[in-house]
């Protein structure tokens, strides 16, 4: 919670991307009060279903490898043990497009690596595969980005860049030799890199199919900053100076979609493609629903960020190190989902 980073969405997933400590005073104060003594740096691996309505987690107990899986609903909380996976301990686990956990799984007793596929309803296994290559695909399918930059220093010292597109063989050359940042979009062929020219930073969006380059915003501030939405199609800019300002920017032709607004440490919520992005203001964090004009409190700004994914119906999935919750509309607490105790130290990534 996608990546979620980020959280990135695979197969139509949402994956709860790494992990982070809320602090007593954010959205699981009550938790984490309980356990204030704990101090492991483990961590849930969790992902959301396609439909919104399971969530998978992954956990070992204390200092041991013995990994466990479990499938929660999230209008009941009630966790269900997927057993076919425990004896071997899972290393990931995610959905894949048709609603099934996918599990991948270290087979001790034959010393091989299964990719197992669980209904949730019931935590049975409906298929496995050993095949090395069906896994490899699947795996690499669920994590690699559709291009890669690569750049080149030339010998009076300036460097040079180009993006290739894997998949079609083809790639771009980067006009600008003095890019800051290079980001590639959602959508495949696309990205997006800054340079800073006369005092002023430009930022350009690049398209492989199109073969074009385009400044599509420029800034004066001291520190501009960019982040995609999961739908390819907004851009959330942060300009930092003597204010700090929030804008958001259609991704393709730079003009001016919602904002300002003054805030600082902007991101998009996952899931809803581009309605939420949450950011600090005056020490409280604040969640900007975009599609209702309106700002919600997410608590006092402490401590490092939970992993948040919105719903289709305008609830959250809210995660921090040790426990997993549904939040309603107004980002109040409605239920547990699941909550790794004091005695369970959670599976590493």
């Amino acid at each position: 919670m996608q990546q979620i980073s980020v959280v990135h969405a695979a197969f139509g997933v949402f994956v709860l991307g790494s992990i982070l400590a809320a602090s007593n005073t954010g959205p699981f104060a009550e938790s984490n009060t309980a356990n204030s003594s704990v101090r492991d740096p483990y961590r849930l691996e969790a992902s959301l279903s396609p439909d919104g309505r399971w969530v998978a987690v992954s956990g070992a107990r204390g200092w041991s490898s013995d990994t466990r899986c479990w499938i929660v609903p999230l209008e009941t909380g009630v966790p269900l043990e997927i057993v076919d996976a425990q004896p071997n301990g899972a290393q990931t686990i995610a959905w894949n497009a048709a609603g099934e956990a996918r599990v991948e799984i270290v087979n001790r007793e034959l010393g091989v690596r299964e990719l197992r596929w669980i209904e949730p309803a019931t935590g049975e296994t409906v298929r496995f595969t050993r095949d090395r290559d069906a896994i490899r695909a699947e795996l690499r399918a669920a994590t690699l980005e559709w291009g890669t930059v690569q750049e080149r220093v030339t010998p009076d010292g300036r460097t040079l860049r180009n993006v290739r597109w894997t998949a079609q063989g083809s790639r771009i050359d980067l006009e600008s030799v003095g890019q800051s940042r290079i980001t590639l979009s959602p959508r495949a062929g696309a990205g997006f890199f800054s340079a800073t020219r006369g005092g002023v930073t430009y930022l350009t969006r690049f398209d492989i199919v199109e073969g074009t380059q385009r400044d599509i915003v420029q800034s004066g501030a001291l520190d501009l900053e960019w982040n995609c939405s999961s739908d390819g199609r907004k851009l959330l800019i942060s300009e930092g100076g003597l204010e700090h300002r929030v804008r958001i920017v259609d991704a393709r032709a730079g003009t001016l979609l919602d904002g300002p607004w003054m805030a600082t440490e902007p991101r998009w919520i996952e899931g809803c493609d581009g309605r939420y992005f949450a950011g600090v203001r005056g020490g409280q964090r604040v969640l900007f629903d975009l599609l209702r004009d309106r700002e919600v409190s997410m608590g006092t700004d402490e401590g490092a960020w939970p992993e948040v994914t919105a719903l289709s119906d305008g609830r959250f999935v809210v995660e921090n190190d040790r426990e997993i919750a549904l939040f309603d509309a107004d980002f109040r607490r409605v239920r547990c989902l699941f909550h790794a105790g004091a005695e369970t130290a959670v599976a590493r990534r």
